[in-house]
């Protein structure tokens, strides 16, 4: 299951299909067991109270994570019962307001850009950090450009 939220200024710029089979895309080849995930599109008043009150930076971000698995073990085995209902990975929060400024800047449009940003996201649901360590940015990107060719972007990067 992926939910797609968004304040009402925003939801005219997505196509929400499409990023449900995306996601589903980068969560197939991040997870070995079906997983889903809350996405939530919103400004940058709002991802900053948020970026405040969970990582204790007043500034607005481009995205925010949470994941659900308490540990690397759940990132490959759910511990789950068997239910009809896909486990979460987590949620993600984006700043729509950032995501049209860093489209600009980079020289591409707004889905482009949210598409990026999403595929980061996603691989910090899975338990990957840039803040780690160089070698796991570095890894963690080169994942970010893998999960974007499986969904036809290449060479943003």
């Amino acid at each position: 299951m992926i939910e797609i939220r968004s304040d009402s200024d925003w939801g005219v710029l997505i196509n929400q299909k499409q990023l449900e089979e995306i996601l589903t895309v980068f969560l197939k080849n991040l997870f070995i067991n079906e997983r889903g995930l809350s996405l939530y599109l919103t400004n940058d008043t709002e991802i900053q109270k948020l970026n405040l009150e969970f990582r204790g930076k007043d500034s607005p971000t481009d995205i925010l994570s949470w994941p659900y698995a308490e540990d690397e073990e759940d990132f490959y085995l759910p511990k789950e019962p068997y239910t009809d209902e896909v486990p979460l990975a987590g949620d993600l929060v984006v700043s729509a307001e950032h995501v049209q400024k860093q489209a600009v800047e980079n020289g591409w449009d707004f889905e482009t850009e949210l598409i990026r940003l999403l595929a980061h996201g996603c691989t910090h649901l899975a338990g990957w950090d840039h803040e780690r360590s160089a070698e796991e940015a570095r890894e963690m990107l080169e994942l970010e450009i893998e999960l974007l060719k499986e969904v036809g972007l290449s060479n943003i990067y």
